[in-house]
């Protein structure tokens, strides 16, 4: 076993440098931060059993000689008890003319009695000499530091372990799964599509690695239609009141006109209501207010969260009521007084509305941040403007949120669809070579 020690200005660095000496094999020992940077311990070839020999040894081999206590050897002995004196004393205790002659009492003589042992004496000055010692204090324990910035570098440097661990995982998956033509094939293809790594890995390991290739698209795209969480009945169809929240320029408003335009084709407009919150903002209310008109539906407003529970309660008897929410940010400070109104008004089915055409971190923060409002289904909006719809259905993955619409264009109601797994996975392709093909002028047609 090789044991050597490493120093280096970060984590990453050090870690780079123990590859290198000791190859992917290595065991680190240990690691501590110091004035030159990150210091970490390693060892190749490394053995368990000679690791805790020695250490057992050092520290046999470290142990201090047991020295006197220092209190105890600065007193005197203590002084041997005199036995004649201690019986005596016992003796005249026990007699009951002794304890009368003390209080002024007289006795008859009573016959005489045996002397009482001094072994109970002898123990009881033995006992008095021994508390007499002084009492030794216990050691208090050595503080532990509790440094805030200690501590964050402590966690920042596992994170770095722990990310570079993953890494590794990762790439020896990813070479086992390249030792497969079909899973080679997957796995281009979904990344091509946009899908997040985790989600790629988990689809292309139940792939059959003697799939023949022109069956291996075919079951990829199964495999991911099946992962796909999908609301099994239509929010519209239950009624009740139904607010949408997301991001700003998600397309809430938009969707939320669609939705009523559906419901009046098919339910006439006296059983809808729609309400927004979206007051502060300018044009927020106006565009709702367009849409009210064009549909001949009522449309109120509420701003705050008492206004909204009393507008709920006078709107009770409709059968659907639709709330259109203000387009914030999800790093908004007004985003969580805004999900409060939500969760102080009862009885409200929250949908999240993610725009397709954004990259996988920002719906994951997304999702993340809007989770207090407790959504129980996702819109998927702007589809036809993304070529990697995997980014967005990954999110949908990864925190199991059930699809309910999707909207791929501007037209009210008619880009408004149920959401169906099959039909999405499906368009995967569609939506990539038309995002790569070029744009070509309309006049560019003509001419030609």
């Amino acid at each position: 076993m090789k044991i050597k020690r490493f120093v280096a200005p970060d984590m990453r660095t050090a870690l780079r440098l123990v590859r290198a000496e000791h190859g992917p094999d290595a065991v680190i020992l240990s690691n501590r931060r110091t004035e030159e940077g990150v210091e970490i311990v390693a060892a190749s070839n490394y053995d368990e059993n000679a690791v805790q020999r020695a250490l057992l040894e050092a520290q046999r081999a470290a142990e201090p000689a047991p020295r006197p206590n220092p209190f105890l050897a600065n007193l005197p002995p203590p002084p041997e008890p005199r036995p004649d004196f201690a019986a005596a004393m016992a003796a005249a205790l026990a007699t009951p003319t002794a304890q009368a002659a003390a209080a002024g009492v007289a006795v008859p003589p009573a016959p005489a009695t045996p002397a009482a042992p001094a072994a109970p004496a002898a123990a009881a000055a033995a006992a008095v000499v021994q508390d007499a010692a002084p009492a030794l204090a216990p050691v208090p324990p050595a503080p532990v530091p509790a440094n805030d910035e200690q501590l964050a570098a402590m966690r920042e440097e596992l994170a770095q372990m722990r990310q570079m661990i993953e890494r590794e995982m990762h790439r020896l998956t990813d070479e086992r799964l390249r030792g497969s033509p079909v899973r080679l094939q997957a796995m281009e293809l979904m990344e091509d599509y946009g899908f997040d790594a985790g989600i790629t890995r988990d689809v292309v390991l139940q792939l059959p690695p003697d799939t023949p290739p022109h069956r291996g698209r075919g079951l990829m795209l199964g495999l991911i239609s099946r992962a796909l969480p999908v609301c099994p009945v239509d929010p519209l169809e239950q009624g009740g009141v139904i607010a949408l929240v997301g991001p700003t320029g998600a397309g809430k408003t938009t969707t939320i006109a669609k939705l009523a335009a559906r419901f009046v084709a098919e339910h006439g407009p006296r059983d809808i209501a729609l309400v927004t919150t979206d007051t502060a903002r300018i044009g927020g209310r106006e565009q709702l207010h367009g849409y009210g008109r064009q549909l001949g539906i009522a449309v109120h407003e509420a701003d705050s969260d008492a206004a909204l529970i009393q507008l709920l309660q006078r709107l009770q008897d409709y059968r659907v009521v639709l709330v259109d929410t203000a387009g914030l940010g999800q790093r908004d400070r007004a985003l969580a007084s805004q999900l409060n109104w939500l969760r102080a008004a009862r009885q409200v089915s929250t949908l999240l509305v993610l725009p397709a055409n954004s990259h996988y971190a920002d719906l994951d923060e997304v999702v993340r941040r809007f989770g207090a409002a407790r959504p129980q289904g996702v819109v998927l909006t702007k589809v036809d403007e993304t070529g990697r719809l995997g980014s967005a259905l990954s999110v949908v993955v990864d925190h199991q949120l059930p699809l309910t619409w999707i909207a791929d264009g501007q037209r009210v109601p008619e880009d408004l669809h149920r959401a169906n797994a099959a039909s999405l996975v499906l368009r995967l392709e569609d939506l990539r070579r038309a995002a790569d093909k070029p744009n070509i002028p309309e006049h560019d047609h003509a001419a030609a």
